[in-house]
């Protein structure tokens, strides 16, 4: 692959990858500046791994995760040799107009609930449901991106909806089976 039709590819791509991102990171700016690049980076280090006829979105996804994994194993290792302060949360609430209705309040209340409960899932049970209900990839890709088997995986995102279950009562919010 040469350097235009890399060029071709990852902007073919960019805007699932760095919507992924930001999933990931649950910050815009982290996605952006951190992590989309360094996906991209590694990306054109491999550029003779791409196969185009091989779902190469998923193998930007691989990519993506394998780093955002990395990032925050070194951000835990640099928060227990100095703690920081977070300055800033990740909300997703949006409310039309300036009287917003109770439904729209509630609702409100619940994309934050789901959004603070997947931020604090381990990443081996978010990366999966991110991938499945946000990005809506299959099983075997999915699998494949995290680089775990089928089953694995499928388990995984079980487990990640029982625990978004368990945090959504937990904050006094009701689901129906």
């Amino acid at each position: 692959m040469t350097v235009a039709e890399f060029e071709q590819f990852l902007e073919a791509y960019e805007r699932d990858v760095f919507t992924f991102c930001k999933h990931l990171t649950m910050n815009h700016h982290t996605a952006s500046d951190d992590l989309y690049q360094e996906t991209a980076l590694a990306a054109f280090e491999m550029i003779d791994r791409i196969d185009p006829e091989q779902n190469p979105k998923s193998f930007l996804f691989a990519i993506a995760a394998g780093k955002w994994k990395n990032m925050r194993r070194k951000a835990l290792r640099r928060q227990t040799i100095a703690p920081e302060t977070q300055l800033e949360e990740w909300t997703n609430t949006s409310v039309a107009g300036n009287n917003p209705t109770e439904e729209a309040t509630q609702r409100s209340l619940m994309q934050e609930a789901i959004g603070k409960a997947i931020a604090e899932m381990k990443d081996k049970f978010r990366i999966p449901l991110i991938l499945y209900y946000f990005d809506d990839y299959q099983m075997e890709t999915i699998a494949e991106i995290c680089g775990i088997p089928v089953g694995t995986a499928k388990s995984r995102l079980h487990k990640a909806r029982d625990l978004l279950k368990k945090a959504l009562l937990k904050e006094g919010f009701t689901y129906g089976n």
